[in-house]
């Protein structure tokens, strides 16, 4: 199964309570993830490669950060570039009915998002996705409301990293791995300010799981666990278990 080129945003705001990320509910009918609590993001479409940028992104192919700013717009209304798109332009992305403008009224700010990491889907999934997370901040603004595209994603919450994780390990916010992995991650910052200029030094290496079907409950095989081929990046944990609906680390 080819990989599916893919991007992810995780768009953070600093707030009197620390920094909080900003977290979607998928469709219970998409068939990626269905119901889980995801960053905005989505495949590459063909017409991000042509898409009008300001900057870049280093060490990342341009589409890439196209698809993350175009993804955050389509599922978040948040635009992260320069010109002001409509909502009827967020409808047309979101309907695949029309697409982003060439003309230059509007380029996506790649000077505002930063790569964190990079995951593959494990080659045993029916559907694999070779997908960069980035990270952004935004101003603390808390009487603008998030509105879900109603499609793909029906619900948002504005979170602390610790009281997603904390949520998700009470089995209220279902993750797929690398949503809760890089959370984790997030809980050692005290401020959005921190993870934007950590993302300046991070040395982002692909990570792809190994999923053995065989075994029950569902385990995921990270890098330095013995049935790993690779021993880095080092996440923290050998390996995650589903437990009824979160992800117990071993």
């Amino acid at each position: 199964m080819s990989l599916r080129p893919a991007a992810t945003t995780m768009i953070f705001r600093q707030t009197p309570n620390g920094p909080e990320v900003l977290l979607l509910q998928r469709s219970r009918q998409v068939g990626f993830f269905p119901s889980a609590w995801v960053f905005p993001g989505g495949r590459v479409d063909n017409t991000d490669a042509d898409f009008p940028v300001l900057g870049s992104v280093e060490g990342v192919e341009a589409r890439f950060g196209v698809a993350a700013v175009r993804e955050a717009f389509e599922e978040a209304g948040l635009w992260l570039g320069e010109g002001t798109p409509s909502e009827d332009l967020r409808d047309a992305l979101n309907e695949r009915t029309g697409q982003l403008p060439l003309d230059g009224s509007l380029k996506a700010d790649l000077t505002l998002i930063r790569q964190w990491s990079w995951w593959i889907t494990p080659d045993t999934e029916p559907k694999r996705y070779d997908t960069r997370f980035f990270v952004c901040v935004v101003p603390y603004e808390p009487d603008v409301e998030i509105v879900p595209d109603a499609s793909e994603t029906v619900e948002a919450k504005w979170l602390t990293p610790t009281e997603a994780v904390r949520l998700h390990e009470a089995d209220g916010l279902f993750m797929a791995p690398p949503t809760y992995l890089t959370l984790l991650e997030m809980q050692e910052f005290a401020s959005a300010l921190d993870i934007w200029e950590a993302a300046a030094e991070q040395e982002v290496l692909p990570i792809q799981p190994i999923h053995d079907k065989s075994v029950k409950p569902m385990q995921i095989c990270l890098p330095t666990h013995r049935m790993h081929p690779k021993t880095f990046p080092d996440l923290g944990c050998k390996s995650v278990t589903l437990e009824r609906l979160h992800w117990v680390r071993q």
